[in-house]
């Protein structure tokens, strides 16, 4: 996260209001101070192996990180900032996989109250189960393939 703020800090927050256990991949960012023994702060996890052992993936709605949220079948709360990410948290929403917060919006209550909802209504997780499925199944490379050899007169 480029432009951190106080998010960390709120995010170690939201966790204790849930009574649930956090990971923040800060980056180059500091850390918060006296984390909890139940939350761990870390620069870098590689999203493929922690994803699907996760409840829920908070994050800002990068394509990368939003299409490794949807692979492991996770729902997910995006805190769009700029450029692609939007657009991004507006499709998670419309496939039924996770919900919007704007960033003025993140306080810990707020927060708490979204991603309680997500946690605890079964059709976000079950909604992204499915689309993980699918996306399990597609072969991307092979459609992608046949898309240009068409448009080429193959």
């Amino acid at each position: 996260m480029q432009v951190a703020g106080d998010f960390y800090e709120v995010s170690v927050k939201v966790s204790r209001k849930l009574g649930r256990r956090a990971i923040l991949l800060v980056g180059d960012n500091a850390p918060p101070v006296d984390l909890p023994s139940d939350i761990v702060a870390v620069d870098y996890l590689p999203y493929r192996q922690i994803f699907p052992h996760v409840a829920c993936v908070v994050h800002q709605g990068g394509i990368g990180t939003t299409a490794q949220a949807l692979q492991a079948g996770r729902p997910q709360l995006v805190m769009p900032f700029s450029f692609d990410q939007p657009d991004n948290a507006a499709r998670i929403e419309r496939l039924g996989v996770g919900l919007t917060i704007e960033k003025k919006q993140y306080s810990a209550d707020f927060a708490a109250k979204m991603l309680n909802r997500l946690l605890t209504k079964t059709c976000y997780a079950s909604a992204a189960k499915e689309l993980a499925n699918l996306l399990k199944i597609e072969n991307g490379v092979h459609q992608a393939c046949d898309v240009i050899e068409k448009q080429m007169g193959k």
